[in-house]
């Protein structure tokens, strides 16, 4: 009798995780694709506004895609997101009106456990995305700070990586992999650390290394699983 396939709830940032971890687990052959190393080299453009000279001396951290190429290979994205911290968000969007952009619309977060909240505005070509939440996680990440190629202040990895989980959108699973693979185990256990601590589920600590072990298979470097399949071999 024919097994009818799992159907999963794609509404739920958990079931999009287990549905991309489980088949790209079923590991394909190792080829020669491009070398992510040479990539990570390569210069970022420009992203054709200063935050400053919008919001001026609020803080301010550059996230999503944007915020990606300080940690892997730039990907193109046509909008800018901001993190800002839930004090300063109305304050923000003033300063957005003031300098010419106008609100398209508010932006959903469903199913999200990280409290986010935003609107998207924009002024010409120009679109950014401004985004808060209340939750503690927010402040330890502007504890910290961590600059992209260009000088752009950019969340700081642990807490992107924590966003990304918390999404899981199809774009934010090709994005853990290029970012975690670069990483060394002890790098893994410390962003493991913060995701578990700010998430309170300890499974995406587990979900966190199996994105840096699919991460190396597309590096061609040999994951630790490699290592212990190779010394039973007979």
């Amino acid at each position: 009798m024919k097994t009818l396939p799992t159907v999963i709830d794609v509404r739920q940032s958990k079931e999009r995780r287990r549905f991309y971890l489980e088949r790209a687990r079923r590991r394909p052959a190792i080829g020669a694709g491009s070398d992510l190393r040479f990539l990570m080299g390569n210069p970022r453009r420009e992203i054709g506004m200063s935050p400053s000279d919008v919001f001026g001396d609020l803080a301010v951290m550059v996230i999503g895609g944007v915020a990606t190429r300080a940690y892997a290979p730039e990907r193109h994205t046509d909008d800018i997101d901001f993190f800002v911290q839930p004090q300063d968000y109305a304050e923000a969007l003033r300063r957005l009106a003031a300098a010419g952009f106008r609100k398209r619309c508010d932006l959903l977060f469903p199913n999200a456990t990280l409290g986010l909240y935003g609107e998207a505005w924009s002024r010409e070509r120009a679109e950014v995305d401004v985004i808060s939440t209340p939750q503690d996680w927010a402040v330890a990440a502007f504890e910290g700070r961590s600059e992209d190629q260009t000088g752009l202040r950019v969340i700081p990895l642990p807490y992107l990586v924590l966003m990304k989980l918390d999404s899981a959108r199809g774009i934010d699973q090709g994005d853990l992999t290029r970012m975690l693979g670069r990483l060394d185990s002890n790098e893994v256990e410390r962003i493991c650390e913060i995701v578990t601590r700010y998430s309170g589920d300890a499974s995406l600590a587990d979900d966190t290394r199996q994105y840096a072990e699919l991460g190396r298979w597309e590096l061609q470097t040999e994951s630790p699983r490699d290592r212990a399949d190779d010394s039973n071999a007979p």
